[in-house]
């Protein structure tokens, strides 16, 4: 079904592109092609209704200029009794707005100017329809030729609003199955008839085809309007675009209790779900040499039948901005380049962190673990004795005084806490759903392998065992196996 959504939407915005019209297809009652997309409203009347968000400096004499309607028509769709008193970023209904508004391109209605990005569950109907504005509009103000080609990550300009009354936020998108009518679709969604025909612009003795999307409109506090096939019921994913190095969360749901599995970027998706089996939670971290690019995210809903639904969305990479440096190491430090002296030590710490746990420790964002300046970031790209640029620094470096505490920057259970050749005195600690922490060049490891420790909990001290140049906290966080950027781990909640 997703494979003919996604057809019949290019024909659909090809089409309408070609004729320049400013809303969609309207479906035939009873005959003729069905609908492509959800049905679109008549082309704009002389006048008709925008959305305003009221900026710094602004007051409704020259919002109403702007848009070329009054302050008493404004203060009455608003139901102002102070037409002296606006809030910045207050939104503003403004009926009776000219079509050729001063600052709106000829032939057009203003709406308020957003910047969306692309999440794993949209396409351009369903942004249509939560946003409010036409999709002839979202592709022509982006270049979008192929609206099959969205992918996740990309950042759209959408003008929201300028056509309210076609806005649905919340609900579902249906596709139309064989046996459905309107009747059935309704009583299983829990709908009036009127309510969904409403919703789609569509008689009460319409005829429906399969293939054909249908939106279920929702209540003020349901799910996002996502478009997905059945039964993934909601998908999202945080941060987007992907970055290099870096760590991506996507959170899911579904209609009904699935097993679900996946890949991307060549790798199996560790998939952590809820008792219910209809809420699921997948940790990735991209490797910091990833090529910048797009990768298809791949994710199949297998039901207690054996049923298999597939959910394939692709996902933009982007470049983790990294810096670079050039390092000469002193003679008594030129065998850290020697893969016979650092790769048993990295062998040993990669077995470690490729363990899996079910249980997650961590809760909320990560603290600190050590109070101090930081002196190197994590991914700075590496030159050595004037090679080429191929190694990155795997963490995050504190310039933590001599003794100083290193802190439990989450809870979690001890894993490894040992002197190793080249990173000294190192404790690694296991948070759960693959993450583990590691600390190197400790001057003391206050902790033992098998410790059940808590977040701010001292478990060693700064120093500069090992090969370091002096005393400093080197973090290393791992996710999956994969060495990313501890420091996202203290600004972003993946718990």
């Amino acid at each position: 079904m997703t494979a003919r959504l996604g057809r019949a939407l290019a024909a659909l915005c090809l089409v309408t592109l070609l004729v320049a019209s400013g809303g969609a297809v309207r479906a035939q009652d009873g005959q003729g092609t069905p609908p492509a997309t959800a049905p679109a409203t008549s082309p704009p009347a002389a006048n008709t209704t925008t959305i305003h968000v009221v900026q710094r400096g602004e007051n409704l004499f020259r919002i109403a200029q702007r848009y070329g309607t009054t302050i008493e028509a404004i203060a009455q769709a608003n139901g102002l009794r102070d037409v002296t008193q606006l809030q910045i970023g207050q939104r503003l209904l403004i009926p009776n707005v000219a079509p050729n508004a001063p600052d709106a391109p000829p032939g057009t209605v203003p709406g308020s100017p957003i910047e969306y990005v692309v999440q794993p569950g949209d396409s351009l109907l369903n942004l249509s329809l939560r946003y409010g504005t036409p999709i002839a509009a979202i592709a022509r103000q982006n270049n979008i030729v192929n609206p099959a080609r969205l992918y996740v990550g990309l950042s759209l300009a959408l003008k929201e609003g300028s056509n309210p009354q076609a806005e649905i936020k919340t609900g579902w998108l249906h596709v139309v199955q064989a046996d459905d009518n309107l009747y059935r679709i309704a009583a299983r969604y829990h709908l009036s008839m009127a309510r969904l025909a409403k919703a789609n612009n569509l008689k009460r003795t319409s005829v429906v085809f399969p293939g054909q999307p249908l939106v279920i409109p929702g209540g003020d506090d349901g799910p996002a309007l996502v478009d997905v096939p059945e039964p993934f019921a909601q998908i999202a994913m945080l941060p987007a675009p992907a970055e290099q190095g870096r760590t991506f969360t996507l959170h899911l749901s579904t209609q009904s209790p699935v097993r679900l599995t996946g890949t991307f970027m060549q790798r199996a998706l560790v998939v952590h779900s809820d008792e219910s089996r209809t809420h699921y939670t997948i940790l990735f971290g991209v490797n910091s040499f990833a090529d910048p690019g797009i990768y298809p995210l791949d994710l199949v809903a297998t039901d207690d039948q054996g049923r298999q639904t597939e959910l394939a969305r692709p996902v933009q990479v982007a470049d983790g901005g990294y810096a670079s440096e050039t390092i000469q190491l002193p003679p008594d430090q030129s065998d850290l380049l020697d893969p016979k002296v650092t790769g048993p030590e990295m062998d040993k710490i990669a077995r470690v962190v490729s363990n899996y746990t079910a249980q997650r420790y961590f809760d909320g964002p990560f603290g600190l673990p050590c109070p101090a300046p930081v002196t190197s970031q994590y991914g700075t790209r590496r030159s050595y004795d004037g090679g080429p640029y191929d190694q990155f620094h795997t963490g995050t470096d504190f310039a933590g005084a001599p003794g100083s505490p290193i802190y439990a920057p989450a809870a979690g259970v001890v894993v490894m806490a040992e002197r190793l050749h080249v990173r000294g005195n190192a404790t690694i600690i296991d948070h759960g759903w693959g993450v583990y922490t590691g600390y190197w060049h400790q001057a003391e490891i206050k902790v033992k392998v098998g410790d059940i420790v808590k977040p701010g909990q001292i478990i060693g001290l700064v120093g500069d065992t090992g090969r370091a140049t002096g005393p400093h906290l080197h973090w290393e966080l791992f996710v999956g196996g994969v060495q990313v950027d501890p420091l996202q781990w203290a600004r972003q909640n993946f718990s």
